[in-house]
C-alpha cells in the first residue's frame, strides 16, 4: 500500500513541518506500548511519543540530512522527497547493529506500506503579514500562512489514509513499540533550480504565494 503526502513550507518553518508530518505517520504505526504526547507547531497539534529516543534521533538526523542535500544546496523554491517504508520482519534481515530504523537487506524485500512525502520549500518572504487565527495580536507572513495550511492538510490526509486503510497491515506478533522494521530515505529532485531565475518579466514570490492563498 502506498500513500502520497504533499507538503509546502517556507524555509524558516521547513524542518519542524517535516518532523511533524513524519511523527504523525509513525505515531499511527507504533502498535506497541509507547508514551504518547502532543506537540504544537504553526497552531496545529500533532502526536508524538516521549519514550523513543532512537526514533527521535533518527527523524532529526534524516530531516537535517534532507535539508542539507535537497534544500540548502539549491535556490528556492526547491523540491525533494522523503520516503518511509514499513517492512515485514520475516522478509527483512538486519544489516546494521541497531535495527531501529536503520538499513535492511533481503533477497526479496517487499514493504507492506510506503509513504512518499513530496516537499517544496519556499523562500523566506519579507512583506505583508496576516493575523494568526488563534492569536490576533501576532502575525504570520503569507508564506508561513500557506505553510500552516499545507501542514494541517498533510496531517488530515494522514489520518484519513490511516482510518480508511487497515486491511493491509500484517499480523502483529511483537510487543515492541515498533513491531515492524522501517526505513527513512531521501530522494533529491534533480530538476530543482540551480541558478537564480531572471526577475525581468517574472512575477515575484509574493504574487505566487498570493495566488495559492486565494
Amino acid at each position: 500500500m502506498q500513500f502520497v503526502i504533499d507538503l509546502v513550507a517556507e524555509r524558516s518553518v521547513l524542518k519542524e513541518s517535516i518532523k511533524g508530518v513524519i511523527w504523525t505517520i509513525f505515531f499511527n504505526r507504533l502498535f506497541g506500548p509507547i508514551t504518547p504526547t502532543t506537540r504544537e507547531f504553526l497552531d496545529v497539534t500533532y502526536p508524538s511519543a516521549t519514550n523513543l529516543p532512537e526514533l527521535e534521533s533518527l527523524i532529526e538526523e534524516k530531516v537535517s540530512s534532507f535539508i542539507r542535500t535537497c534544500i540548502e544546496s539549491k535556490l528556492l523554491p526547491a523540491n525533494g522527497t522523503i520516503t518511509i517504508q514499513f517492512l515485514n520482519k520475516s522478509n527483512a534481515k538486519r544489516k546494521s547493529s541497531g535495527w531501529f530504523g536503520r538499513e535492511y537487506e533481503s533477497d526479496d524485500i517487499k514493504p507492506w506500506e510506503k509513504w512518499t512525502i513530496n516537499v517544496e520549500s519556499l523562500p523566506i518572504e519579507e512583506g505583508p503579514t496576516i493575523p494568526r487565527p488563534k492569536h490576533s495580536g501576532l502575525e504570520y507572513s503569507r508564506a508561513v500562512t500557506m505553510s500552516m495550511k499545507s501542514f494541517e492538510a498533510a496531517l488530515i490526509s494522514i489520518y484519513d489514509f490511516v482510518d480508511r486503510n487497515k486491511e493491509h497491515i500484517p499480523p502483529i506478533t511483537s510487543l515492541e513499540s515498533s513491531p515492524f522494521p522501517y526505513a527513512i530515505n531521501i530522494e533529491e529532485d534533480k530538476e530543482s533550480k540551480l541558478e537564480k531565475p531572471n526577475s525581468d518579466g517574472d512575477e515575484g514570490w509574493g504574487s505566487y504565494i498570493k495566488k495559492i492563498l486565494d
